[in-house]
């Protein structure tokens, strides 16, 4: 849908109930002087004397009616572009569901420009962006459907070679001994490992396009979180002969964060780190704080990534011949980019081929209010071993 949007002359504006953007097209992004990355951190209030136009005055009245098919005229509403002074526009604003998911679109051009040419052009566009809502809505839906397919029998596959092998060790299960049956069940394990990691890693983008994604924030000690997850993976540190190092100044920095995501983009770095350093090599995981942020660094000298590869190492489905981005799925980066913005933190990279990675991400040092009945609830669809396991299956799949 981005393309479509792009090419269309009026600005649009697309977010979600709360007034979170999710999408701005090219013409409103210049004006408004943000990048997209820049935007998407933005609400609608940020932007526009939301209050002028009683938004939320709107959205009430229309909760209680079967369909969300009405528009809403704008007029000489301001916006305030990032660096440049206010501006004036007029135009529409529709509040729109799909699948039980409301969206606020708002279809704006500038005052001086409005005719009723312009106003019936207006009209066609909303009628376009509602049809392309409904396709991608269709597209997420299918996405989140095919990869929960895909783990139904992933699942069952694993879990039968659980059974297997427990019968093996019990002496249940007889078979020749020239037949090196463990060797065989650990391969298909591992590449179940593998496809499962996949279609996990589809499911979360799938849900975080769709914006169902959601982090569930509590206040935790970050260095105890970092630590212990860098210490689980040891083991595979030690098979390849890779120093692994984790260093602090810092015993206990309390953040507001969710665990679980926080442990998913340190595996995710780490497998990457192992991944692409040979035998003898160092990686070095640090925590540091700075006023109002904690840096967390995971380092390596490593093969490095590519000048090239380095622009668009966190994208999604990009390969890098020469780095870190030769992983065929091309998905795990993006995803820890999210997870990081989701924090409301940043990720950056520094790379030089042969001379190995620096992944560097900063989150805010601020505590949260917490949700009493969220506290201490963590995911366990998976054990700590299990969720190394599953990120480093595509090292060690022999």
């Amino acid at each position: 849908m981005g393309d479509l949007i792009d090419i269309i002359e009026e600005y649009i504006l697309i977010s979600d109930i709360k007034g979170s953007i999710l999408k701005c097209n090219s013409e409103l992004l210049y004006r408004l002087e943000y990048n997209e990355e820049e935007v998407k951190k933005l609400n609608i209030k940020n932007l526009i004397n939301y209050n002028s136009i009683n938004i939320e005055g709107y959205i009430n009245s229309n909760k209680n009616k079967c369909n969300y098919e009405e528009s809403y005229d704008i007029n000489n509403l301001k916006i305030y572009p990032k660096n440049s002074n206010p501006f004036t526009v007029s135009g529409k604003f529709i509040l729109k569901k799909y699948k039980e998911k409301e969206y606020i679109i708002i279809i704006l051009k500038d005052e001086q420009s409005i005719s009723d040419k312009n106003i019936n052009s207006m009209k066609n566009q909303i009628k376009i962006l509602e049809e392309n809502l409904a396709i991608e809505s269709m597209k997420n839906e299918f996405f989140a459907n095919l990869s929960h397919e895909f783990k139904t029998p992933l699942n069952i596959i694993l879990g039968t070679m659980q059974l297997i092998n427990k019968n093996i060790e019990k002496n249940n299960i007889f078979y020749d001994e020239n037949f090196n049956l463990k060797k065989y069940n650990h391969v298909i394990k591992q590449n179940s490992y593998r496809l499962l990691k996949l279609v996990n890693n589809l499911v979360d983008i799938t849900r975080i396009d769709a914006g169902y994604y959601n982090i569930k924030r509590t206040n935790q000690n970050i260095v105890e979180i970092v630590e212990d997850i860098t210490m689980s993976i040891s083991q595979y540190a030690e098979e390849k002969g890779i120093n692994l190092i984790f260093d602090t100044d810092e015993e206990e920095i309390i953040i507001g964060c969710d665990p679980d995501k926080i442990e998913r983009i340190i595996l995710n770095l780490l497998s990457n780190a192992i991944k692409y350093t040979d035998y003898g090599g160092e990686i070095k995981v640090s925590i540091n704080l700075k006023k109002d942020k904690v840096y967390i660094s995971v380092k390596d000298n490593g093969v490095g990534i590519s000048e090239e590869g380095i622009k668009t190492v966190f994208e999604r489905f990009v390969q890098d011949s020469n780095g870190i981005g030769r992983r065929c799925e091309g998905i795990g980066l993006s995803l820890v980019k999210s997870l990081v913005e989701m924090h409301g933190g940043s990720i950056s990279v520094n790379s030089k081929i042969n001379e190995g990675s620096e992944f560097k991400f900063e989150l805010p040092n601020k505590k949260v209010v917490e949700d009493k009945t969220n506290t201490n609830i963590r995911e366990a669809s998976h054990s700590k071993i299990e969720k190394c396991d599953i990120e480093f299956s595509d090292i060690y799949s022999n």
